[in-house]
């Protein structure tokens, strides 16, 4: 017996000898950054548990090498080699969704420790915590390299800036799909106001970035990626309350993963604000649907959004009087000087930063009005529906194939005062320009309502009109990947895009008289004997139709082997452009006169590499060169067919390194660019005497 126990506790002094420790740690959504319950994982064949419901697990082992194994439904299986000592091993594991094949495909997503770019990904949880009723570029300042602003501080006016390049060189898409103006390459925020509440992802990538498009960014690239099929079944209610009357009211619903491989995504969206600003109000609301199916390896979805909206403006920047006279002393500015005649409230200064000077208030008395209305003369109103259709299909295991189609219908414009005059608060007489175009340029204060006579047609010399914009955009992206083998992927692909807008002006409010002669009212030649004649509703000045047509072919090379992966990227694009006047009499043969089409092309070339140099450091470096055809509105002298003499192409060439290191409790980024930017396009309006020439100016770096 004494024996027995002897060689027993012989055998329990060497089991304990072997050093025990433990491997844990949280599963997480890539896309989503929250956490995952029931991902199953295994330190051994046949051997491991599964996450908590916190997504969290741990296992007691004795010290050795073990092969981690990560698997859940839906996602790309993991796999870890790990090292166990007397140290506790703590990891954090980030799966990705089978489903991102197709994003990353789609919609260029970057992927750390592999894409070498600088690039952040902000979460819906962060979205739906900071975002709150603002627009969605708000949310973004605390990127990196970003800069946003609301500008004149309504809704729908935000801007953005990535590295100091303003969002005309920012690529913004939507689901893969591109959103900057076709024109300008302007981005509207407030027509996809509500987007929030489908965010699965943003994806900020700043530089060159990874984007497939045949026409790059210069600045960055902002990825949105709306929620699918791949994320768990969740319903949104929420009311949001503010001050100023700011009133929100959302639902949203996901269906997740459903029988038969479908699924739903759905919300509306629908907010009020009177805004900080005074008299800034503002109206939106906004409908999100999206239906996608699954069977075999096909992936299809359809999907249609929009929002509806109409919201007041401040674009105007006063003199610092206006807002605080004594700063403004304080910076040695005459505030005992008017600015003009136009602003008598300059010497009344101290308004405060929440001025707003483009409202006023009207009682329009012509035919026994006498109801006191707020008016501004600054009121934004659009509504730009968008569709798409996409196909992804993957033929083997090495082939990925996807074409999308999307097509969007915008209406609107934003009005404009001919010619403001303030009263000493700082607001526009509204009252005072009525009564002038009612009376006459003899304006008597103490005026007599008998006196006027309803049957006598008034001439407006001041009124409010609209700037219309309305057109119809549509495109495809096709897309294909596919792996050579395990080391060298290669994909390409094209990118056609097709656009027309109707521009003119059109009388919008009279305020108070029956017509108006403008001087710059245009010859009508549908029209020519009342064209001087202009009355609310009617166009006048001018009515262009632009078009714009662009296509290219992008390929993409990547190398990746062991720590090190590497990319080529080509592309070649042609854009055309045609404008037609219809406020201009007809040619001999009875066609409007046009511009004909002018074509411009261009082309890019990037490379880059990252290297992970352990599992807690990368490195990274890219440049590029992007021969750029200039935008429309840079070739086209403002809304003539004029073109401007020696366009040329910008010419951007860039570099970049970086550094980044992540582990469990930091995570730290560095990257150092450098972006020489030639041939920006300057528009100049240059006095020449009693003449004034336009001009693009050449050669500015």
């Amino acid at each position: 017996m004494k024996a027995f126990l002897t060689t027993a506790l012989v055998h329990i002094i060497a089991l304990t000898s072997f050093a025990q420790s433990t491997i844990s740690g949280v599963v997480k959504d890539a896309n989503t950054g929250e956490t995952i319950p029931g991902v199953t994982v295994f330190y051994t064949e046949g051997r491991g548990a599964a996450t908590d419901i916190n997504g969290a697990f741990s296992f007691e082992l004795l010290s050795g090498k073990y092969t981690l194994t990560f698997n859940y439904v839906s996602m790309e299986e993991q796999v870890h080699e790990i090292a166990l000592g007397t140290t506790p091993v703590v990891l954090e594991i980030l799966l990705v969704s089978t489903t991102l094949k197709e994003v990353n495909i789609v919609s260029d997503v970057a992927v750390g420790r592999r894409t070498p770019v600088a690039f952040t990904d902000v979460s819906s949880i962060k979205i739906r915590e900071e975002l709150g009723t603002r627009d969605l570029p708000m949310v973004l300042n605390t990127t990196p390299g970003v800069y946003a602003t609301q500008s004149g501080g309504g809704d729908g006016d935000a801007r953005i800036n990535i590295r100091g390049f303003n969002q005309r060189y920012v690529a913004v898409m939507v689901d893969g799909i591109p959103m900057n103006d076709m024109e300008n390459g302007w981005v509207y925020w407030s027509n996809w106001f509500g987007l929030d509440v489908v965010t699965q992802k943003v994806q900020v990538q700043r530089g060159l970035g990874a984007s497939k498009l045949s026409i790059p960014s210069v600045g960055g690239t902002i990825n949105v990626m709306s929620q699918g099929i791949d994320q768990k079944q969740k319903i949104t209610i929420s009311s949001e309350l503010g001050n100023n009357q700011n009133l929100r009211e959302t639902v949203g619903y996901n269906s997740g993963r459903l029988k038969g491989g479908w699924g739903v995504t759905a919300a509306v969206s629908i907010k009020k604000n009177n805004g900080w600003v005074e008299n800034l109000k503002s109206q939106q609301g906004f409908y999100f649907l999206k239906i996608q199916k699954e069977f075999l390896n096909h992936s299809i979805s359809a999907s249609i959004m929009g929002s509806p909206q109409m919201h007041y403006q401040r674009p105007s920047r006063m003199p610092i009087s206006f807002y605080d006279k004594g700063y403004a002393a304080s910076l040695g500015v005459d505030t005992a000087a008017a600015v003009s005649a136009d602003y008598p409230f300059t010497n009344n200064g101290n308004f405060g930063v929440n001025q707003n000077q483009h409202w006023g208030k009207l009682t329009r008395f012509r035919r026994g009005g006498t109801e006191e209305e707020i008016l501004s003369e600054r009121v934004n109103y659009y509504h730009k529906p968008i569709v798409n259709f996409k196909h992804f299909w993957t033929p083997t295991e090495k082939l990925a194939v996807s074409n999308v189609l999307y097509a969007s219908s915008g209406k609107g414009g934003g009005t404009r005062l001919k010619d403001a005059k303030f009263d000493k608060d700082g607001q526009i007489d509204f009252n005072r320009i009525y009564r002038t175009n009612v009376y006459g340029t003899a304006f008597v204060a103490a005026y007599d309502l008998t006196s006027v006579n309803d049957t006598t047609q008034y001439i407006s010399r001041n009124y409010i009109f609209s700037q219309e914009n309305n057109h119809f955009w549509a495109g495809i992206i096709s897309t294909f990947r596919y792996q050579v083998n395990k080391k060298i992927d290669i994909s390409g692909g094209f990118d056609g895009r097709y656009y027309y807008t109707d521009r003119y002006q059109v009388m919008y409010d009279l305020l108070g008289g029956d017509y108006a002669v403008p001087a710059s009212v245009g010859t009508d030649p549908n029209n020519p004997a009342t064209s001087k004649i202009i009355r609310e509703g009617d166009i006048f000045g001018y009515k262009i139709r632009t078009f714009v047509k662009q296509g290219g072919v992008f390929f993409l090379g990547e190398y990746h082997k062991d720590k090190l992966t590497a990319f080529v990227n080509l592309t070649a694009s042609v854009n055309a452009y045609n404008r037609t006047n219809y406020y201009e009499l007809k040619t001999a043969d009875d066609q409007f006169v046009s511009s004909g089409w002018k074509t411009y092309e261009g082309g890019t070339v990037k490379l880059g590499a990252s290297y992970n140099i352990d599992d807690n450091q990368s490195v990274f470096f890219n440049a590029g060169y992007l021969s750029r055809a200039q935008m429309m509105n840079t070739v086209f002298i403002g809304r003539t067919l004029g073109i401007y003499d020696n366009i040329h192409n910008e010419e951007i060439i860039a570099q970049e390194v970086g550094y980044s290191f992540r582990n469990n409790d930091i995570r730290f980024a560095f990257n150092a660019y450098n972006t020489l930017w030639n041939n920006k396009p300057v528009l100049q309006s240059i006095p020449v005497g009693t003449e004034v020439y336009n001009a693009n100016v050449p050669g500015m770096n």
